[in-house]
Parts: C-alpha cells; sequence; structure tokens
C-alpha cells in the first residue's frame, strides 16, 4: 500500500515489530555480563518473538483488507496479478540475500554454510519445514541454520499467500469466517500432537503452517469482520475502553511471558499461543483506530520510516546480529549500525525500484 491508501499507524507498527527483532537477535552480540542474566535473556528472546507474530497477525489482515477492496471494486480478485504483485514485493530482496550469502561463502566465509542443501530450502520457502528432512546436532550444527534461519517466517508468509487467495475467491465471507474458526480451534490441538508424537519437530511447532499459521489467520479474520455493517457499533466500544486496553497490554507483554516461563508448552501451545494472536489483533484495531499517545508515536516519520523498510531490514539483519563470525560488522555496537545501514540501502536501491513494477499489476 502507498500514498494515502496506507493504514494509519501499520506503517509505525512495523517499525516496532522490526526494533524488538534487532534487539532480540544483537542481545547475543553484548558484553558478556548482560548475556549471565537468564530471565533477562529468556524475555528479550521472547519479545523478538513476539515481534514476528505482531507482523504475521499483521500480514493476514493487510492482505485479506487489500483482497476485499479489489473484491469490490472490480467483481473479482486477479490471482494471476495478486501473485505477480508479491513476487516483486518479496523476490528482489529474498534472493539479493542468498546472493550474498552466496557470494561470501565463495570469498572471505567459507564456513559461513557447508550444506548446500540449506539454499535449496530456503530459495524454495520451506526453511519451516527443513527440520523434517535435515537434522542437526548440537554445537556441530551448520552455521547456515543461523544466517538463513530468519526465512522460517518468510517461508510461512509464502506458503500462506499460495493458499489464502485461492480460498478467499472459492468461498463467501461467511463461509471463510466459519473455515477461519475452525482453523484457529484445532491448531492447539495440532501443536499438542506434534510436540508429542514428534520430538525432532518440538523447537519448531510455531514455525510450521500447519502448526503456527492460526497467527496469520487470526489477521484474516479480523479484516473480514470488520466488514460487517455493526461491527463499529458492537465492538469498538472495547476498543476504546482504556482499562481493557491496559489489560490487553499487561497480559501480552507480563503474564503471558510468566506464564510461558513457568508452564512452558503446558500453556504455551494449548491457550498461550491463540491468546496471544487474539491479544495481538485486539491492539493493532487500538492503534490504527482510536487516536493516543501510541498512536502518535507509532505515526511518528522516523518509526514510519523504519516500517516502511522493516522487510529489508528483517532480511538482512541477519547477516550482522550474531557472533557466528568474528568480524568487526558482527560487533556490539556498531553491528546495529551496519545492519540498519545495508537493511534501508536495499530498500531504497533494490526493494524500492521494483516495488515501482508492482503498480502495473494493481487493481485497486
Amino acid at each position: 500500500m502507498s500514498g494515502q491508501n496506507r493504514i494509519k499507524s501499520l506503517d509505525g507498527i512495523r517499525g516496532t515489530f522490526i526494533i524488538m527483532v534487532l534487539i532480540a537477535h544483537a542481545f547475543q552480540t553484548t558484553p558478556e555480563f548482560a548475556a549471565n542474566h537468564k530471565i533477562f535473556v529468556y524475555y528479550i528472546s521472547g519479545f523478538g518473538h513476539l515481534g514476528v507474530r505482531i507482523f504475521f497477525v499483521m500480514s493476514g489482515y493487510l492482505i485479506t483488507r487489500l483482497l476485499l477492496k479489489e473484491q469490490e471494486k472490480n467483481g473479482k480478485v486477479n490471482i494471476r496479478d495478486f501473485y505477480i504483485r508479491r513476487m516483486f514485493r518479496i523476490f528482489p530482496t529474498f534472493f539479493l540475500y542468498i546472493f550474498a550469502i552466496l557470494l561470501l561463502k565463495w570469498t572471505i566465509l567459507p564456513d559461513i554454510f557447508t550444506d548446500y542443501s540449506l539454499i535449496l530450502f530456503a530459495a524454495f520457502y520451506l526453511w519451516n519445514y527443513k527440520h523434517l528432512f535435515i537434522h542437526d546436532v548440537g554445537a556441530e550444527a551448520d552455521k547456515g541454520n543461523w544466517f538463513m534461519g530468519h526465512f522460517w517466517s518468510l517461508s510461512m508468509e509464502e506458503q500462506f499467500y499460495l493458499l489464502w487467495p485461492v480460498t478467499f475467491v472459492k468461498f463467501k465471507r461467511l463461509t471463510l469466517i466459519k473455515i477461519i474458526l475452525v482453523i484457529v480451534a484445532i491448531m492447539p490441538f495440532l501443536r499438542i500432537v506434534t510436540f508429542l508424537f514428534l520430538p525432532n519437530s518440538r523447537p519448531h511447532v510455531s514455525e510450521m503452517l500447519h502448526t503456527g499459521g492460526d497467527a496469520i489467520m487470526i489477521g484474516c479474520l479480523a479484516a473480514l469482520l470488520e466488514q460487517a455493517p455493526q461491527f463499529r457499533e458492537k465492538y469498538f466500544k472495547y476498543v476504546e475502553n482504556q482499562k481493557l486496553i491496559v489489560v490487553v497490554m499487561f497480559f501480552l507483554f507480563v503474564i503471558s511471558p510468566v506464564l510461558t516461563w513457568y508452564l512452558q508448552a503446558a500453556y504455551n501451545l494449548t491457550v498461550g499461543i491463540t491468546l496471544n494472536n487474539i491479544s495481538i489483533m485486539f491492539l493493532l484495531f487500538w492503534a490504527m483506530y482510536i487516536p493516543s499517545k501510541a498512536s502518535d508515536f507509532l505515526n511518528k516519520k522516523f518509526i514510519s520510516h523504519l516500517g516502511i523498510a522493516s522487510y529489508s531490514l528483517y532480511v538482512w539483519q541477519q547477516l550482522f546480529l550474531t557472533d557466528k563470525n568474528d568480524l568487526w560488522v558482527n560487533k556490539f555496537p556498531q553491528n546495529i549500525l551496519v545492519a540498519i545501514t545495508v537493511g534501508m540501502a536495499s530498500h531504497l536501491l533494490a526493494e524500492k525500484p521494483i516495488l515501482k513494477l508492482k503498480n502495473r499489476f494493481k487493481r485497486i
């Protein structure tokens, strides 16, 4: 979305998401005294995971909203053009990063990865299911699992993009809502079954589409419900309730992490992830539609600009925010500045010019 069609606060939310991820990933390169506090490390790590989950919910919401607008304006959704627009949006930065990883391996960092099959899993957006085919063992695991490890989230996104538009055009809105509710209801069960019977998948339960995709589906559901004529009259009184907003924030950022710390999978895989997803969508509605100091912050230029460039920043930060390479660009704190500089350069020089081509296939 561009120009006047941009939704208030959402670029700022993207900016907040990428800051959360940068902090979480940079933390492992901070001085050793900071890394020795286990609870702090746990909370910072969870901060990054929460940032990605926010992005998932928002992505489902935005894509569904765009599909609804195109359907309303043109009477139908052009699936071919949708996929072409997604390719222009995602592929250039994604494959530029993969090329950079290959170039580094062939020149100054031959051990940046050792197994070329990792490139294939990344390039075909199957990283979140890679563990079913490749088993990494302890400290001997391929370093490429870090440098391409963030592709699990991009893989889930791409898998969603392949399935959701086709589903959207096949069913009416009420049926879509029912389908989403069923998926959201059964996904905790799928997480539990996976955890109990597929031990190798336990660290990846929230990364696979069939066990973690409900975050995206909650966003889709929100966009569909928002179209109902009585939606604002019936439900916006809750979004406008400041006390309820405080409760939801306290739950999402304090209570839920504490419950996850003490109960772990017993809470997180059963109701924790689902409650977090719903809480995120609730707060997104609040940020988008209710004026507040938070929305004022989210609409400031610097945080919005970070949000607009968040995709490039997310892709490139993995190369610098790590202690797996002993280079100057991987040392704290300059690694954060380098990551932001390279990410912004990628956005301005690669992503942004190619995005202009996407408008040729824009139907709304």
